[in-house]
C-alpha cells in the first residue's frame, strides 16, 4: 500500500507538498486527452483537449475507470441545479497517481491506484470544521461543480487530499470495483445513521445497485433481521434473493391507490413492530410506499435524490407524500442520507478487499468513453446493474 493516513483535523494537513513528476509534465502537458462534456439535457460531446495544466492547488490523476451513477443519468436527461454546463460528469472514480505527494501525515507514490472522494470542502463552515464534509455549506463536488471522471485525466483540488480523500486501492480490488467504492461508502454512511436505532424488520425500496449494496451491508451488520427488497425488475429481484434477501416483492408504479394499499397490507402483514424503510431509488412514488409500510416508531431513510416530484404529486394517487398527523401520532422518524465522508470510503475499500462485501457481480456493462451516451442509456434502461467506463483511448 502506497499511502499512509493518520486521522487528524484538516487544519493539521495544510502542509502538503506536491512533488511534481516533471518528466510527466513535460511529456504530457502539451498532449491531448479525450473528455466527455455535458452541454445540456441529451447533449454530450466527446472532445479531444489538452490535459489541464497543473496548479499548486490541484493534482492530476490518470483515470482508470469511472462508473455511472443514477445522478449522471438524471443529469444527462434533465440537467441539474448543481451544474453549469459545459462540465465533465462522473464522480465514481478509480485513478492512478502521477506525482509523488507527501504531507504531514501521509505519502502517496507515483503509479498508485486510488479511489477519489468527490466532495471538495470549503474549510470555513461549521460542518467542515466538524469533519462533516458531505454537508459543507459551500458544497462543491467533482463531476458537478468541477470537471469529473469521464475523461482521460482529472484535476483534483488539493483540499480533497488534505482531508484524506484519496484512498489507496488495495490488491484484491479491480479498477472497476474501485470505482464502486464511492457509492458503497454512501451506503455505509446511510447505515451508520441507523445502527443504534430500534427496529425489527427492514424494507429496501429499490432493486438497483444501491439497494443491493445496502442489502449486503445490512445482512452483515444486522444478521437475523428480516429484510424485504421491493423493486420492479425481475432479474434484479432474483439477484437480491441470491444476496440473502429474506423476501422480495415486485411493485408497479402504475398501481392506483387502492391497489397500492392492498400491496402494502400484504407486505406488512407480519406482527406490527418498529421497522426501517430505505428509499433507495429516485422515483418519488416510492415515498408513498415507504410511509405506507412504516409501522409505529418506524424509520424512513431517504437515500436518493428524487426525480419528477411535481408530476407525481399531480396524480390522484399521490396527493400528499406523508400525512403530518400520521407521522406525528405514529412517531415516524424521517432521516435523510447524502454522500459520505473519507472514512466511509476507507471502510468500503477494506470490505471489498476482504470480500466481506462482494460487488464484482454488480459490474455488468463496461464501455469506452466514446460510447458514454450508450452507457447512460443502458443504465437508464435497467439493463444489468452497473455500467462502467474503463477505456479512454488517451
Amino acid at each position: 500500500m502506497n499511502m499512509r493516513i493518520k486521522k487528524t483535523s484538516h487544519t493539521d494537513l495544510y502542509n502538503l507538498n506536491l512533488y511534481n513528476n516533471y518528466n510527466f509534465l513535460e511529456e504530457y502537458m502539451d498532449k491531448a486527452m479525450n473528455a466527455a462534456f455535458f452541454y445540456g439535457p441529451n447533449n454530450i460531446k466527446i472532445k479531444n483537449i489538452n490535459i489541464e495544466n497543473k496548479s499548486n492547488d490541484n493534482l492530476i490523476l490518470k483515470v482508470l475507470s469511472c462508473s455511472i451513477c443514477s445522478y449522471d443519468v438524471r443529469t444527462f436527461r434533465n440537467g441539474s441545479f448543481k451544474i453549469k454546463p459545459p462540465i465533465i460528469l462522473g464522480h465514481e472514480i478509480c485513478a492512478e497517481t502521477i506525482d509523488h505527494i507527501e504531507g504531514k501525515n501521509f505519502r502517496i507514490k507515483p503509479n498508485s491506484r486510488v479511489s477519489v472522494y468527490p466532495v471538495i470542502p470549503c474549510f470555513n463552515c461549521w460542518y467542515c470544521n466538524h469533519s462533516k464534509y458531505n454537508l459543507c455549506s459551500n458544497l462543491k463536488e467533482i463531476g458537478s461543480t468541477v470537471n469529473g471522471g469521464f475523461a482521460g485525466y482529472i484535476s483534483i483540488p488539493k483540499k480533497v487530499l488534505e482531508i484524506g480523500g484519496i484512498i489507496p486501492v488495495l490488491d484484491n480490488v479491480t479498477n472497476e470495483e474501485a470505482s464502486l467504492i464511492e457509492p458503497l461508502a454512501c451506503c455505509i454512511n446511510g447505515i451508520n445513521h441507523i445502527k443504534s436505532l430500534d427496529f425489527e424488520s427492514i424494507f429496501i425500496i429499490g432493486d438497483g445497485p444501491i439497494g443491493l449494496m445496502q442489502l449486503m451491508l445490512l445482512k452483515k451488520y444486522f444478521p437475523g433481521i428480516h429484510i424485504t427488497v421491493v423493486g420492479k425488475i425481475d432479474h434484479r429481484l432474483d439477484e437480491a434473493k441470491k444476496l440473502g434477501a429474506d423476501s422480495v416483492y415486485k411493485i408497479d408504479t402504475k398501481h392506483d391507490l387502492h391497489t397500492l394499499s392492498k400491496i402494502i397490507d400484504e407486505l406488512n402483514n407480519r406482527e406490527k413492530s418498529p421497522n426501517l424503510i430505505f428509499v433507495s431509488n429516485n422515483n418519488a412514488y416510492s415515498l408513498k410506499v415507504a410511509f405506507g409500510l412504516a409501522n409505529k416508531n418506524g424509520k424512513v431513510i431517504i437515500f436518493s435524490g428524487l426525480k419528477d416530484v411535481s408530476s407525481v404529486t399531480e396524480n390522484n394517487y399521490f396527493n400528499t407524500i406523508a400525512d403530518a398527523n400520521f407521522v406525528h401520532y405514529n412517531q415516524i422518524s424521517v432521516i435523510g442520507s447524502f454522500s459520505s465522508n473519507p472514512e466511509n470510503l476507507r471502510e468500503a475499500m477494506g470490505l471489498v478487499n476482504s470480500e466481506e462485501i462482494r460487488i464484482k457481480n454488480l459490474i455488468t456493462n463496461t464501455f469506452e468513453l466514446q460510447n458514454l451516451e450508450n452507457a447512460l442509456k443502458t443504465s437508464e434502461s435497467f439493463e444489468g446493474f452497473k455500467s462502467v467506463i474503463n477505456k479512454f483511448d488517451n
